[in-house]
């Protein structure tokens, strides 16, 4: 039996997310305030706890606030006129029928679909029989919706439990002493949407696929179906020198219990202990002691209730259930180090955390009912542990998970867990919205790019485009579904950069964001694209215009055929124009075009591709920037005395060429000093950095790039 599926609506940034699990490991990365813990609190809630919290605070914004906008006035309009019997009276008749909300005063409330999946051949439906809906031999699965359906008899009770005092918050409303009048509508406004909440009843139903004839069922028979357990990402371990919460030593006693010799030698300590409290004379010499210290106190107080009172004494009385509480007082797990018994902080708390989380997966194992569905739950298993020990775990974990068929998901913020766990059990929550949460399914997205050959026409190379993300993700990329933001760039000297531009101050607003800087070639940068466009990734690409180097005026490089052997420009190009051939390579004259008709900017504004413009000449970054310093274009000749002049001057490295025969009287383009420095290009970039002209030699295409990303 393993759980297949979760759709769930409407709770909190939840509005319409649907998880889908592996039969063995799910894993479920995200930022921080993604998302992350308020699923896992919805599946903790439905599965095993006593019920999952429901208040005003886990409804969508938008939800209350248009329930609010149509019951606000009828509340307002009869509690003003009425008194609380003929008001409730009033307002339920207004909003119900039949002993039910009118269809217009519910919200669209709080559901998740739930999809059980069976084997025929091996699992054992006995608890699941009563649910079976789809008699297709073909099909094996149960359906089950859990739910909070708002009560009007309960609403009519909180309703007149509060009447009183929300009238006459209604008739003050438009007094002008005390507080403001939105902040008096404000706690109003609070004060319904708690009444609604406060009558909403948990409830759970059985269905067909479609999660339609939905019959009625018992809220604990549901929970009863599931064998649901979790270790939270705050861990009950400690580091101090106290070592108060003995976490290891707490689990290790745990684990033990099912262990027939543990419990025969447990067994036997209540009489072994007595056996020596008696021996010892101990037992007869605290009775004794207690008869006599209390003797008097005794006699006195029998003369005041007639004498009746016998004799008060202690007795030990050992049980065995004092014994294993005991047991747990006094028993520490210890490391052996060559003879030396170390306590379980001396490990430290990452190696103390992956202990911990192997003995709670061991007990989980052997709770496993066959005949429900097992869930085992990890938050964060990352925490304390230093990124080798990350790896390591994540991989004992995916081989546990699937060598002991046992079904589960972990949430984690770790670049090294999601790096290693690869695509298919990878899903990715991002906040996409204003409080809106959505989920992405990166099994799903492989299986869509499955087969699927790119051919580098360029540099007429191919390959699949499913190794490329297999590779991608193996190499560390994996960093990008964390990001606020992406920058795809080319190489180490735009990475300097572009980090160095980012901490100027009119791009302050991606200092304080999480920015994935992903270099890649202008070969390869498009086929990031697919994945970028799935996860709704604000990006920037910075690329190359990589016209022809052999260039050597503007006129020559906008001739009919002078092109750009840059693939990801040529790519965004046909992208956009749709109706041109799949190999066709525009000129530079129409990419000029389409940069300055903003065809660049893809996918609804989500992608931006910039490289140099008609304005700075150039072809690559160190030409643009040398333009935008000495106001020349690209092709214009300067003598080499006057270089060596410009680049004491300014503090910059970069070559400039010899020529023996006339060396001070030769002259030499941007474009020939940038082709002398291509083997030292992040020297010149340290150089620049280093001397503070990173803002002085900004080029137009960049700083226009970052202030898009920023906004």
């Amino acid at each position: 039996m393993i759980l297949k599926k979760v759709k769930i609506t409407n709770y909190r940034q939840l509005q319409n997310v649907e998880l889908d699990m592996q039969d063995s490991l799910t894993v479920l990365a995200g930022p921080n305030n993604s998302g992350k813990t308020t699923l896992i609190s919805v599946l903790k809630g439905m599965f095993c706890d006593k019920k999952l919290s429901f208040n005003y605070s886990d409804i969508p914004i938008q939800l209350s606030s248009d329930w609010l906008d149509k019951i606000l006035p009828i509340f307002q309009a009869v509690m003003i006129k009425y008194d609380r019997e003929s008001g409730v009276r009033e307002i339920i008749t207004k909003i119900s029928n039949d002993d039910k909300f009118i269809a217009d005063y519910i919200m669209d409330s709080f559901q998740a679909q739930i999809q059980v999946d069976y084997n025929p051949d091996n699992d054992d439906i006995q608890y699941f029989a009563d649910y079976l809906m789809d008699l297709d031999d073909t099909k094996h699965s149960f359906y089950f919706i859990y739910t909070y359906e708002p009560s009007i008899s309960s609403f009519e009770k909180n309703l007149t439990e509060h009447y009183d005092r929300m009238s006459a918050r209604f008739r003050d409303i438009n007094n002008p002493q005390g507080v403001e009048k939105d902040t008096k509508l404000y706690f109003l406004k609070e004060e319904l949407l708690r009444l609604y909440c406060n009558a909403a009843i948990e409830k759970c139903y059985f269905c067909n696929s479609d999660y339609g004839n939905a019959n009625p069922m018992e809220v604990s028979a549901f929970k009863n179906l599931f064998n649901f357990q979790n270790i939270p990402a705050i861990r009950e371990l400690d580091d101090s020198e106290s070592d108060s919460s003995k976490g290891i030593s707490k689990r290790v006693i745990s684990l033990l219990k099912d262990n027939d010799t543990w419990v025969e030698a447990t067994k036997k300590l209540p009489d072994l202990l007595m056996s020596d409290i008696e021996s010892s004379g101990a037992k007869n010499e605290i009775k004794n002691s207690s008869i006599i210290s209390l003797d008097d106190t005794i006699r006195d107080i029998s003369k005041t209730s007639g004498g009746h009172i016998g004799k008060l004494q202690l007795e030990m009385d050992v049980s065995e259930h004092d014994v294993e509480e005991f047991i747990q007082r006094i028993t520490r797990a210890k490391y052996d180090i060559d003879g030396l018994l170390l306590n379980e902080d001396s490990q430290g708390l990452g190696f103390s955390n992956l202990i911990y989380l192997h003995m709670r997966l061991e007990e989980f194992y052997k709770s496993i009912e066959s005949n429900k569905v097992n869930i085992f739950f990890i938050e964060e298993p990352e925490s304390h542990m230093h990124p080798q020990m990350q790896n390591v775990f994540i991989r004992f974990l995916k081989r546990y998970y699937m060598d002991k068929k046992i079904q589960g998901l972990i949430t984690t913020h770790s670049n090294e867990i999601a790096r290693m766990v690869g695509l298919d059990s990878l899903r990715v929550i991002r906040q996409t919205g204003r409080s809106k949460s959505e989920l992405f399914n990166l099994s799903k997205f492989r299986n869509s790019i499955k087969g699927i050959k790119v051919t580098n026409i360029e540099e007429e190379s191919q390959f699949l485009l499913e190794n490329f993300f297999d590779w991608f993700f193996e190499i560390g990329y994996s960093e990008l579904i964390f990001a606020d933001r992406v920058i795809l760039y080319e190489g180490d000297s735009e990475r300097l950069y572009i980090r160095k531009l980012i901490k100027l101050p009119e791009f302050s607003a991606l200092a304080d964001s999480y920015i994935a800087f992903i270099q890649v070639g202008g070969a390869y940068a498009h086929n990031y694209l697919p994945i970028l466009k799935m996860l709704k990734m604000k990006t920037l690409i910075i690329t190359d215009l990589d016209y022809n180097k052999d260039a050597m005026s503007m006129e020559e490089v906008k001739r009919e055929d002078s092109k750009s052997t840059n693939a990801t420009i040529n790519y965004c190009y046909r992208l956009v124009h749709a109706d041109r051939e799949e190999d066709y390579s525009p000129t530079i004259k129409e990419l000029y075009d389409f940069q300055v008709k903003g065809e660049s900017v893809l996918y609804n504004g989500l992608v931006y591709l910039t490289f140099q413009d008609e304005k700075s000449t150039a072809r690559t970054l160190e030409e643009a920037m040398l333009n935008k310093l000495l106001k020349v274009d690209v092709f214009h000749a300067i003598k080499r005395s006057e270089w060596k002049e410009k680049r004491k001057i300014n503090n910059l490295t970069f070559s400039i060429p010899n020529n023996k025969e006339n060396e001070e009287d030769s002259e030499y383009s941007i474009h020939r000093i940038v082709e002398a420095t291509s083997n030292n290009k992040t020297d010149f970039m340290y150089s620049v950095i280093l001397s503070g002209n990173e803002k002085k030699m900004l080029p137009d295409y960049i700083e226009k790039g970052l202030l898009w990303l920023a906004k």
